[in-house]
């Protein structure tokens, strides 16, 4: 099976050090079975940049192209802790990605260029290698009808449609300020029919769970 894992880039801070071990051991143990394609985001590291870009007024696209290094360093972070079973350098377009990938290694990346999100960069790759399983491994456990950090009585939906994700996320495209699934990424999904799951990366073993067919976070619908 050919999986699409797209990492959150909030485990890529040190008090989550352990975590990083944790999911580096099991994408180890994934890839023996599966091939494996890695984004990852850029997580605090980028927001804050991206901060400090925006109070010195740099354009968006400056505050993008920071944030998109951040990823990719962060990506190389994981490709050192994976190892031998990891192509060692970082693609930065799809050219460079479709080269790597014919190596039979895991692929990890980051950001490709300004104005697309590493949610929509995981949805091409996906889209690119026909993978039979696309999953975004993010801080919350699924999709909720209503933002669960602000909302106690928030209820996590088990399957959504594309439609109704529109309408459950708001948009704003700028960059560090992605929601879960841009539109983007919800256009791709949507044209090659990818089976996508959205659950926690804080519980690995929720990736693992869903690779064998259990029900875990939400179903995306195309």
């Amino acid at each position: 099976m050919k999986i699409v894992l797209k990492l959150t880039g909030k485990i890529f801070e040190h008090k989550h050090s352990e975590l990083l071990q944790s999911l580096t051991s099991l994408i180890t143990s994934i890839s023996k079975e599966h091939r494996l394609a890695i984004v990852v985001g850029g997580g605090p590291i980028a927001r804050s940049y991206i901060k400090m870009a925006r109070d010195l007024k740099l354009s968006e696209a400056w505050c993008d192209i920071l944030a998109i290094d951040i990823t990719r360093i962060n990506a190389k972070m994981l490709i050192a802790m994976l190892d031998d079973y990891a192509y060692n350098e970082v693609p930065r377009n799809i050219s460079e990605f479709l080269e790597a990938w014919s190596s039979g290694k895991i692929v990890v990346l980051g950001g490709l260029q300004p104005g697309q999100s590493t949610a929509a960069v995981a949805a091409l790759v996906a889209e690119i290698i026909k993978a039979n399983l696309l999953i975004y491994a993010t801080d919350v456990d699924g999709i909720y009808d209503k933002d669960p950090k602000k909302y106690p009585d928030a209820k996590k939906i088990d399957k959504i449609t594309l439609d109704e994700l529109r309408k459950v996320l708001s948009q704003r495209i700028e960059a560090g300020t992605y929601e879960l699934i841009d539109p983007l990424a919800m256009i791709i999904i949507g044209r090659s029919k990818i089976r996508t799951i959205v659950l926690s990366a804080f519980k690995p073993k929720s990736i693992e769970k869903v690779i064998i067919g259990k029900k875990v976070g939400t179903e995306i619908i195309p």
